[in-house]
């Protein structure tokens, strides 16, 4: 009860108070002159519009943005769609039920059963080019390169040649990265897997415990390269170390060229988590080996996207000079390409456009570009179906073949 009554006299003293500072607001207010309250009045109004106005502003902002980003989804939902245009043939269900079958049998390879025979000699025009996502045959959401890296090292083990590889991954990627960065990841995981097969990291000598080769071509088909890149960065580190003890000036020329290739196949990996380690790799490529024309190609790529243009030209130019056109046939195309980008920025049109039709020439010409068959995409459809269940299967196949025929080493 107490503390009731002390609550009360509480509120009665502050209602007396404001009473009063009322009465004292209000007689001040009449003493006031006419003018100087007309004057007083008006600022006041003039700070509660002020206020009202940014309240305004700030809802008017909202609704703009919102609004935006609805144009954008519409954009997005126009131009990706999840669902197929085209209707699937009558006897898809009948083809995935076989080679579910198929995979669950030993004796039998899935691309034996369904005639894979994609080592083929390819032949594409110019217009077979995709030029928009209208022009696949099926429509559905990209994959971003990482995710499709199971899928590389699976189509690795079948066999299937890198020029279909790269169709088949620009298709699912489609062209969330470039032409350069598939070839070129297609490379680096190829190359890594047969320096695994080829025994190159059990030669390294070394106190640290590193991974095991299976392991990391496991963890790069899950989209994870760390594995890959501590065996590459002890290999690197073990050669360069034993270079300088040879004498022979042409062993340690050859060595310093294979060093700057593992260098370039490190950066390529790397790409994907780390920019700044990437770009590192690619200059230490080209200061063991300042011909590496594929170094200079991925370094350009990168200060590309630094926003280095200048850097990058310089690059690219190097590419350019360097470069055999019997052999880098694919950088010099990379190079091209990004060059006319580059020169169209810079409002070199006539230059840019010669260099952009040479690229397309040679993308044209190896069909990367080329959306795949209805039934490779039913045949792709099915290896993805097993590939998570089976890629522990797939890694030790690479491991038992008797040569690296398999991935085209000889």
């Amino acid at each position: 009860m107490n503390n009731i009554f002390d609550f009360s006299k509480i509120l009665l003293l502050l209602t007396q108070k404001t009473e009063a500072l009322y009465q004292s607001a209000a007689a001040y207010v009449e003493s006031m002159p006419n003018n100087k309250l007309l004057a007083v009045t008006m600022f006041l109004i003039s700070i509660i519009l002020f206020f009202i106005l940014i309240f305004v502003w700030y809802l008017k902002s909202i609704a703009n943005k919102i609004r935006e980003q609805n144009r954008r989804e519409q954009e997005i939902m126009q131009g990706i769609d999840t669902r197929l245009d085209r209707k699937i043939p009558d006897d898809f269900d009948e083809l995935t039920a076989e080679s579910e079958e198929v995979a669950k049998s030993k004796d039998i390879d899935a691309e034996k059963a369904f005639d894979f025979d994609w080592n083929r000699e390819m032949r594409f025009s110019a217009t077979d080019k995709i030029r928009s996502g209208e022009a696949f045959q099926y429509r559905f959401k990209p994959q971003k390169l990482e995710q499709l890296f199971g899928l590389i090292v699976d189509l690795l083990e079948r066999g299937v040649d890198e020029p279909k590889i790269s169709q088949t991954i620009m298709h699912k990627n489609q062209h969330l990265n470039s032409e350069d960065e598939v070839i070129q990841t297609i490379t680096a995981i190829k190359f890594f897997i047969y320096m695994c097969l080829s025994g190159r990291f059990k030669k390294i000598d070394t106190d640290k415990i590193l991974p095991q080769e299976n392991a990391a071509i496991f963890h790069i088909a899950k989209g994870d390269c760390s594995l890959a890149l501590v065996l590459l960065e002890a290999l690197i580190d073990n050669n360069i170390a034993k270079i300088k003890g040879i004498s022979d000036n042409e062993e340690k020329e050859r060595k310093w060229c294979e060093t700057s290739n593992c260098a370039t196949i490190f950066g390529t990996l790397a790409s994907f988590t780390n920019k700044d380690l990437a770009a590192a790799a690619f200059e230490l490529a080209i200061e063991l080996n300042p011909r590496n024309v594929t170094a200079w190609g991925r370094i350009g790529d990168m200060y590309t996207q630094k926003e280095r243009f200048d850097d990058a030209v310089w690059a690219y130019s190097n590419v350019l000079n360097l470069a055999d056109e019997g052999i880098y046939t694919q950088q010099i195309a990379n190079a091209n390409k990004m060059l006319a980008v580059l020169y169209t920025e810079k409002g070199q049109r006539q230059k840019a456009d010669i260099l952009a039709q040479k690229s397309r020439q040679y993308y044209d010409n190896i069909g990367i570009n080329t959306p795949l068959t209805e039934r490779e995409n039913k045949i792709v459809y099915i290896i993805e179906s097993t590939e998570n269940d089976k890629m522990e299967e797939i890694v030790d196949k690479l491991f038992t073949k008797t040569d690296n025929q398999t991935l085209g080493y000889v």
